[in-house]
Formats: structure tokens, sequence, C-alpha cells
């Protein structure tokens, strides 16, 4: 009996030692201004597309409901089948970009920046 309490003690030490790590790599990742996978698979999961937009590859944040009187469109070069759009009252720079998902649905993602330049 004492054989298998042991086998499970080192099984668990092995899964918590493991997911410290995930997360130790998932914050350096973070932190240096890059999409990491916990964010790409919450994308994966909403049925959002790989965005591109300036040379970086955009975060996804969420989806919302949103009038198309309030959006403008703005150039990119991942899809040619994509319209990306910003916010009308937002600087040329936005901080949130938006891809329609369906009639007032859009997917809202945000250029990752790294901790120091935040």
């Amino acid at each position: 009996m004492e054989f298998f309490y042991e086998k499970s003690k080192k099984s668990a030490a092995v899964f918590i030692v493991g997911l410290l790590l995930y997360g130790v790599i998932e914050f350096a990742i973070f932190i240096t201004g890059h999409v990491g996978s916990f964010n790409s698979i919450r994308r994966i999961i909403a049925n959002a597309p790989s965005i591109e937009w300036r040379s970086a590859t955009l975060a996804y944040v969420d989806t919302e409901n949103l009038q198309s009187i309030d959006l403008e469109p703005l150039s990119h070069e991942t899809h040619a089948d994509l319209i990306v759009y910003k916010l009308a009252a937002a600087p040329d720079n936005p901080p949130y970009i938006y891809v329609q998902k369906n009639d007032e649905s859009y997917f809202k993602y945000r250029i990752p920046k790294a901790a120091w330049s935040m």
C-alpha cells in the first residue's frame, strides 16, 4: 500500500512542477510583449481569427457588441477577406482593433506590449 502512496505523491509533485514551469514560461512570454499559448487557446475557443497588424500578432481580448457607425476600417496585411476596424474616436495607433464576427458582434484584439513599455 505504501508503494501506491509514494507513486501518487511523486506524480503529484511532477504535475505541480510542470504547472509551475508552464506558468513561469507564460509569464516570461507576457512580459516580453508576445502572445502566449493561453491567449491563443482562448482565441481558438472563441473561433476568432489570428490577426497580424503592423508586423505584430494581436492578442485576443473578448467579443463585443458594437454598432458599425462607431467603427472605421483600417488597413492590415494578414487576410485580404477580413476587414479590421478601430473605434472612430480612437487615435491613429488605436489601443484595440476589431474584426467583425457577425452583424453587430466583433472580436476585440489588442497589440501586446512589453511590460516596461506600457
